[in-house]
């Protein structure tokens, strides 16, 4: 298969299915190669090139990578953990609710004085000289540093400075994690992100600098994307720093890519395999958020967990159940379409008065999504709504998304927003509310760089 000269194409692989295709920039399919399942995806990607001849230059490889777990970080890689927040926030220490078998990756552990109020101001001022002792105690015994200040997220100067004084005592080989990069409301959840984050990096960057080599070999000028467990797309640069952000990055891409293998924006999708059936919702581009955020290993953190309902056919009722859960996700949207793929997509009987649409390529899905995969950026935290009112508050919210969205790749011209989703908290002693907002659009393309640039 060829496509004209002129047009880049966006290639996608699916490291968790053996698949990888290419589309072209109306979203047709002009090179697809199906591998066997356990294939290194760095081997998919060579074997796509390989039998595509004639292809047109690549834009940009994005690539579902399988989940990263603990047992798999490089030997149980060691990891340093700092909290800033003595003398207010000691009371649950870090790894509380760890198990001791978890707990071990870490090395030294400690809280030093610091951190912030809920509104941004000082509560105590960074104990600079415990941060350094801190870093020599790790010198030569952890292979990355997990940091997370007290409401760092209202006001990241102190995890900021700390990591500096970090770096300056143990050097740029010895990463450090920061919690703030994490949009979670819980210092705990932000603060186990950080820390897991830090024990995957080593493993994470194996992976992306295997698959790395491949993209430059074929393609040296394409940008190199991995799937969040979203769907949407993270940049290779930031995802060595992000592993945990990977967490159902096969889902997320596979929910995304069926409704575009469908041709339709939003769908109900089901997929269908001997062991289960998935139901989820893709709308719009985005996955609605379930409220729950997701854990790993057992471990709470910040990640959002999308709505999905995983089906077992072990369970009684089993076909029921999917009918059922379909029916649940259409939520009254009458109008969405049921997209169903999988091995088994032929044994999930229409629902009542739908005719659910089976895409003859199902099994491409997540490398489709892949491909497909726009930049998102989110906010969900709390603001406090000072002399400026409840708008101020708004508008900053809204700022701080579309900003996130730019950072991970997102076209500034065609970028799209969620409603802002605001609940007042009524249980704390000053005006608050907590905001949720998403930006989300396609991938800024290497040819149209020039025409945004001031």
């Amino acid at each position: 298969m060829t496509t004209p000269a002129r047009t880049r194409l966006r290639v996608g692989v699916d490291g968790v299915r053996a698949r990888a295709v290419a589309v072209d920039s109306g979203g047709r399919l002009v090179a697809v190669h199906r591998g066997r399942r356990g294939d290194p995806p760095a081997r998919v990607l060579d074997a796509l090139f390989r039998r595509g001849p004639g292809m047109a230059p690549t834009d940009r490889v994005v690539a579902v990578l399988p989940d990263l777990t603990l047992a798999e970080s490089a030997q149980r890689a060691r990891v340093g953990v700092l909290r800033v927040g003595a003398p207010a926030a000691t009371a649950v220490p870090p790894l509380a609710g760890w198990t001791a078998e978890r707990a071990a990756l870490a090395g030294p552990v400690a809280m030093v004085r610091g951190g912030h109020e809920y509104d941004g101001r000082v509560s105590a001022p960074l104990d600079v000289p415990a941060v350094a002792e801190f870093a020599r105690t790790c010198a030569g015994k952890v292979d990355a540093i997990a940091l997370t200040g007290v409401n760092a997220l209202e006001n990241p100067e102190h995890e900021q400075l700390a990591a500096a004084v970090i770096a300056d005592e143990l050097g740029p080989d010895v990463p450090v994690m920061r919690g703030a990069e994490t949009e979670a409301l819980g210092l705990l959840e932000r603060e186990n992100t950080a820390v897991l984050d830090a024990a995957l990096v080593s493993a994470a960057r194996v992976r992306i600098d295997e698959l790395s080599a491949a993209v430059r070999v074929h393609a040296p000028d394409a940008a190199l994307y991995l799937v969040r467990g979203d769907g949407t797309v993270l940049p290779s640069l930031d995802a060595y720093r992000h592993a945990t952000a990977w967490r159902g990055a096969a889902l997320g891409g596979l929910l995304h890519g069926a409704a575009r293998l469908a041709g339709v924006p939003s769908a109900i999708v089901v997929e269908a395999t001997a062991g289960r059936a998935v139901v989820g919702t893709t709308l719009g581009g985005l996955l609605p958020d379930s409220g729950l955020q997701r854990e790993i290993d057992g471990i709470r953190t910040g990640l959002r967990a999308p709505r999905l309902t995983v089906i077992h056919r072990r369970d009684a009722g089993f076909t029921g159940k999917v009918l059922a859960a379909i029916a649940r996700a259409r939520g009254g949207r009458d109008e969405l379409p049921v997209v169903v793929v999988g091995e088994r997509a032929e044994e999930v009987p229409d629902p009542s008065g739908i005719a659910a649409i089976r895409p003859g390529d199902g099994d491409l899905a997540a490398a489709v999504g892949a491909a497909v995969a726009e930049a998102a950026g989110s906010v969900d935290r709390i603001f406090w709504q000072g002399t400026g009112g409840g708008q101020d508050s708004v508008t900053r919210a809204r700022m701080l998304a579309l900003d996130a969205a730019l950072r991970a790749g997102a076209d500034p011209r065609k970028l799209r927003e969620t409603p802002v989703r605001e609940a007042l908290m009524t249980y704390v002693p000053v005006p608050a509310a907590r905001l949720q907002v998403t930006a989300v659009g396609p991938l800024l393309e290497s040819a149209d760089v020039a025409a945004v640039e001031p």
